[in-house]
C-alpha cells in the first residue's frame, strides 16, 4: 500500500535532482492529484516572504489547486521582482506538462536566502520531474529536506468513510531542522486528502491543526521567510461532503491535528544538533495566553537546552525562564517536575535523588510540567536540546 503523501488516493509524487544541492542529491519534488483538489494553505508570520509565498497567496484565492512543485536548495527570497518573474518561468513550463492551468499549481522553497534561482536547471529538470511522478513518495520527502537527518512523512485514517467502504485518507510529508520557531518557521509541510470537504472546513481544520502542531514546536528561536504548511483535498473517497460542525468534521479535525503533531515532533527530535526531544507542560496557569508563554520560554531557553543536552539537574535556569515572562505566576505556589521528579515546590527545593534525576535526564525523551495552581489553562510546547553539533552547522 502507499504510504506517506500518496496514501490518499489519487495523489502522485516524485523528487529528483536538478544541480541545486552538490552530491547529486534530490532537490526538487512534485505533488500532484489526478483530479482537481480543494486546498488550503498557512505560511510564516515573518514580514519578509519567499516569492514562492507571494504566488501562493494569490492562487488560493481560487480555493483549488492540483499540484505543489517545490524546490529546496534554494529559498527565492530577497530576489525582488526576478524572484516572482522566476516562478512564473516554471510555472509555464510545468503547467502545460501537467495538463492543469498555472494558477492552480502551488510553490514551495527552502534553502539559501537571496540567491537567484537556477532557472536553466530547474527547467531542463521539469520533463523529468514530470515523467517520474508514482504512487511511491518518498522520492520527495528525500528531495524536501535541507539539514534535516531524516525523511517525515506520516499516514492517517479518519474513520470516516465513503462509497464502498473506503476510508478517508490522510498523508503527509515535512522538513525542518533549524530555524524552528513558533508561527510557522523554517518547516514545510504537506498534507493529501481524498475527502470530500468544504473549502471552509478544509481551511479552518489546517488551521486547528497548525495551532495545535507547528505552531507549538521551538528549535532555536529562529524565525524563518519561506514557512508553508499546505493541504489538498481531491474527493476520491466519495464520502459525504464533510462541513463545518458536524461530526464528520470532528473526526477529520482531529485526525489532521494527530497527524500535525506527529510531524511537528519528528521536526523537534531531528532538530539540528539535537539529541533529546523536550516537552514542556504548563498547567493551572490564570489564562490560556499566560499558559502558552510559560510554555514556550522554558522550550525555547538556550540554558535549559543546554543542560538538558549535558543531562544537568540545574532546574534553576527552568525557574529563571518562567520568571521572566508576564505572566501571573507565584513561585509560593508553584510545582516543578522534571520526569515526574518533584524538585521544587511551594517555594522551595525538594527532597529528591539527584543522582536519579540524573540518569532520567540521559533518556532521549525529557518532560518538564509546571502546575501554577492559580487557573484552569494548560499548554504544551515541543523543543530539543542544545549541543555543539547545533553550533558547528550554523556557523558558517
Amino acid at each position: 500500500m502507499n504510504s506517506g503523501i500518496t496514501y490518499p488516493r489519487g495523489f502522485k509524487a516524485t523528487g529528483i535532482s536538478c544541480g541545486i544541492k552538490k552530491d547529486n542529491k534530490k532537490d526538487l519534488a512534485l505533488i500532484y492529484s489526478e483530479s482537481e483538489a480543494v486546498a488550503a494553505g498557512l505560511f510564516t508570520t515573518n514580514k519578509i516572504k519567499s516569492a514562492s509565498i507571494l504566488v501562493d497567496l494569490k492562487h488560493l484565492q481560487r480555493r483549488n489547486s492540483q499540484a505543489i512543485f517545490i524546490i529546496s536548495g534554494n529559498a527565492n527570497t530577497c530576489t525582488g521582482k526576478k524572484g516572482i518573474e522566476n516562478s512564473q518561468i516554471i510555472l509555464n513550463l510545468l503547467a502545460p506538462l501537467l495538463s492543469v492551468e498555472k494558477e492552480k499549481i502551488l510553490l514551495a522553497s527552502t534553502g539559501k536566502i537571496g540567491i537567484p534561482l537556477p532557472v536553466t536547471k530547474i527547467k531542463e529538470a521539469i520533463p523529468k520531474l514530470v515523467a517520474s511522478l508514482s504512487n511511491d513518495g518518498k522520492s520527495a520527502a528525500e528531495a524536501i529536506l535541507t539539514t534535516d537527518r531524516k525523511t517525515k512523512e506520516i499516514s492517517f485514517s479518519t474513520g470516516i468513510f465513503g462509497q464502498g467502504k473506503r476510508e478517508v485518507r490522510i498523508g503527509g510529508m515535512a522538513k525542518g531542522s533549524g530555524m524552528i520557531e513558533p508561527n510557522l518557521s523554517t518547516m514545510l509541510a504537506f498534507f493529501t486528502t481524498d475527502a470530500v470537504i468544504e473549502p471552509e472546513a478544509l481551511r479552518e481544520a489546517l488551521r486547528e491543526a497548525v495551532k495545535n502542531s507547528f505552531n507549538q514546536i521551538t528549535v532555536d528561536n529562529e524565525e524563518s521567510t519561506n514557512d508553508s504548511v499546505i493541504i489538498l483535498a481531491n474527493g476520491e473517497a466519495k464520502n459525504r461532503k464533510i462541513k463545518r460542525e458536524t461530526k464528520e468534521f470532528k473526526k477529520f479535525s482531529f485526525a489532521l491535528k494527530k497527524a500535525s503533531l506527529h510531524l511537528a515532533k519528528m521536526i523537534v527530535a531531528d532538530g539540528e544538533g539535537a539529541q533529546k526531544v523536550i516537552e514542556v507542560k504548563i498547567e493551572q496557569a490564570w489564562c490560556q495566553k499566560d499558559a502558552n508563554r510559560l510554555a514556550r520560554a522554558v522550550a525555547g531557553s538556550n540554558l535549559v537546552k543546554a543542560a538538558i543536552a549535558g543531562s544537568s539537574g540545574n532546574w534553576g535556569r527552568i525557574m529563571a525562564a518562567l520568571g521572566r515572562v508576564r505572566a501571573r505566576l507565584n513561585p509560593d505556589t508553584l510545582d516543578l517536575f522534571i520526569n515526574g521528579i518533584l524538585v521544587f515546590s511551594r517555594g522551595e527545593k525538594q527532597v529528591y535523588q539527584e543522582k536519579e534525576l540524573q540518569k532520567s535526564l540521559g533518556q532521549k525523551e525529557v518532560r518538564i510540567e509546571v502546575n501554577l495552581h492559580c487557573g484552569n489553562f494548560s499548554s504544551s510546547f515541543f523543543g530539543c536540546d542544545l549541543t555543539e553539533e547545533y553550533v558547528r552547522i550554523n556557523k558558517e
